[in-house]
């Protein structure tokens, strides 16, 4: 890992680890190409940091959070940059998270839908089908074999090389 401190560029081929919103911060403006990215799910994993990502009360909340993060991500993408999101859902074990208890809480879906009215454009909502997903004990349900990836961009014009990720 590559440290930064005060920079005029962000280093290449460098992956940089830490608090996201403040390692965002750090960066200087349209330096970026390409932003892949997993934040936090709503309510399911304790990472054991007072303040996390995730641990909402509400999934509005959590909502609020992931937008200041990409507001960020917007601020040091180039014009023709893009963001490969990865969102999961939850399953609710209380109305006062946001929706009745046991139903999905749709975090995905108000994610993208905040996002779009902070002016970015979904190009994609790929399905990453997992064939060996972990076993669930839930007898009342399907069990979830999939999460979604979707393409954001801030401009019409962006860079996509299609052949690159062609399978033969």
């Amino acid at each position: 890992m590559t440290r930064l401190h005060a920079v005029d560029s962000v280093p290449r081929r460098t992956i940089l680890e830490g608090d996201a919103l403040t390692r965002l911060r750090s960066l200087p403006s349209g330096q970026v190409d390409t932003v892949v990215t997993s934040p936090p799910y709503f309510r399911l994993r304790d990472y054991g940091h007072e303040g996390q990502t995730g641990l909402e009360g509400h999934v509005d909340d959590w909502v609020a959070d992931i937008r200041s993060v990409m507001h960020e991500v917007a601020r040091v993408l180039v014009p023709t940059g893009s963001v490969w999101l990865n969102v999961g859902d939850s399953y609710s074990t209380h109305h006062r998270e946001g929706a009745p208890k046991k139903s999905l809480v749709g975090a995905p879906e108000r994610l993208l839908l905040a996002l779009i009215g902070d002016g970015w454009i979904v190009r994609n909502k790929v399905i990453w089908a997992k064939t060996n997903p972990t076993p669930s004990s839930v007898r009342d349900r399907l069990s979830c074999t999939y999460e979604v990836v979707y393409l954001l961009v801030r401009e019409p014009q962006y860079y996509f090389d299609l052949d690159n990720i062609r399978q033969p």
